[in-house]
């Protein structure tokens, strides 16, 4: 797995984010977690996050914007940290994976399935190595 592709992706993630699915997005991400917990009954339980797994469940929505930014930084970080030292490690891997799933899982239509199996396995194969 290239570091720079993640570089790039969640820099991007960075600066579309917000016009994308941020708190006056085209699709917000707080929208769809509320019609998912409303779909569960007004519960975040465990259907509900098998349904749409992102740690955003356990955070507060008040300002959507900064929690999305703050993932795609610290994933643009440690992204950047492998890049610039070449050391990668599981407890690095999978905090990309995590940040990664995290913000794929609110981003509905605009983070499509195809794309998402492809930039999804490498991570997955370098955290199991």
């Amino acid at each position: 797995m290239k570091s720079d592709k993640t570089v790039v992706a969640f820099l991007v993630a960075y600066h579309q984010n917000k016009p994308l699915i941020g708190e006056k997005g085209l699709l917000p991400a707080k929208l769809h977690l509320e019609n998912i917990k409303r779909y569960f009954k007004g519960k975040v339980n465990m259907e509900a996050f098998s349904h749409a797994p992102t740690l955003i469940w356990f955070l507060d929505w008040s300002s959507m914007d900064s929690i999305l930014d703050g993932f795609s930084l610290a994933g643009l970080g440690i992204s950047a940290f492998i890049l610039v030292t070449g050391c990668a490690n599981m407890i690095l891997m999978t905090s990309l994976w995590v940040i990664y799933l995290s913000l794929v899982n609110v981003g509905q239509t605009w983070n499509l399935k195809g794309t998402q199996e492809k930039s999804e396995r490498p991570l997955s194969y370098v955290i199991y190595l």
